[in-house]
C-alpha cells in the first residue's frame, strides 16, 4: 500500500528533500568517454570548503532558501489552499491523570499486530488520489519550464547555465554530452525527477519520472 500524505505534510517533505538534496550531492560535468563524474573544485576551493559536518555558512543558507523558496512557488497552482488553524479555546490546563492514553481493555486487534492487512477507507483513497494528481501537476510543470529552458541548445555548458538561470542548482542537475546528439541531462527534486535531452531542436526530450525512493529513485546518467 502506498503511503499517505496531506497537503501540508506533502509540502514540507518536498521542501525536506530538496534541502537534503542541496546538502548531499554534488556537481558533474561532462565526460565524453564515459559517464558523469565529480565536477573538480576550483582553485583554492580545498581551503574555502567547509569541513563535513559542518552548519551551512551564510551564503549556503541563502541560497537554500533561495531554492526551496522556488521549487514551492513552481508547485503552489498544484496544491489547494491549506485549510486554516482551528482557533485554540480557552480551556483549563489539563490533569497529568487526564493527559495519559487510555488503558486497552483487551488485547490487540488483528490491524495492530499485522499492520499489512489495513485495508485503505474511501477517505484514504481519496487522499491518495490528490496526491497523486498533484505530483502529475508538478513534474508537468518542471517539465514544462526544462522544455522552455533546454529548447534550441545542445552543448553542455549551454544547458547548464540555461537551467541554472531558470533556478535550478548544479547540486541537482547531471549533465552527460553525447557526441553527434546532444546533452543529457537529470534533474533530481526529490518527489519529482526529470530527464531528458537537448539536441538543438526547438522540441526537445524531457520525461518525468515517478520517484519511489529507495526502490524507484531518480535515474542516473
Amino acid at each position: 500500500m502506498k503511503r499517505i500524505f496531506g497537503t501540508r505534510r506533502y509540502l514540507v517533505s518536498a521542501t525536506a528533500l530538496c534541502a537534503l538534496a542541496l546538502t548531499a550531492c554534488g556537481t558533474t560535468q561532462a565526460d565524453d568517454s564515459g559517464p558523469a563524474t565529480a565536477a573538480k573544485p576550483a582553485k583554492g576551493a580545498d581551503a574555502a570548503a567547509p569541513k563535513p559536518g559542518a552548519e551551512p555558512g551564510p551564503e549556503e543558507s541563502d541560497q537554500q532558501l533561495t531554492f526551496m523558496t522556488f521549487l514551492n512557488k513552481v508547485a503552489e497552482p498544484c496544491s489547494p489552499e491549506l485549510p486554516e488553524e482551528p482557533p485554540i479555546a480557552d480551556e483549563a490546563p489539563a490533569t497529568a491523570s487526564a493527559s495519559l492514553p487510555p488503558i486497552p481493555d483487551g488485547p490487540p486487534s488483528p490491524d495492530e499486530l499485522n499492520p499489512g492487512s489495513y485495508k485503505a477507507t474511501e477517505e484514504d483513497k481519496k487522499a491518495e488520489a490528490e496526491l497523486e494528481a498533484r505530483n502529475k501537476c508538478v513534474t508537468k510543470a518542471h517539465a514544462d519550464r526544462v522544455t522552455k529552458a533546454v529548447k534550441g541548445l545542445k552543448a553542455p555548458a549551454q544547458v547548464r547555465g540555461s537551467l541554472n538561470r531558470s533556478g535550478y542548482v548544479d547540486s541537482v542537475l547531471m549533465t552527460r554530452e553525447q557526441p553527434g546528439t546532444g546533452t543529457r541531462f537529470s534533474l533530481d527534486l526529490g518527489s519529482v525527477c526529470l530527464t531528458g535531452t537537448a539536441d538543438g531542436s526547438t522540441s526537445p526530450s524531457v520525461r518525468g519520472h515517478e520517484v519511489l525512493d529507495p526502490e524507484n529513485p531518480c535515474p542516473r546518467l
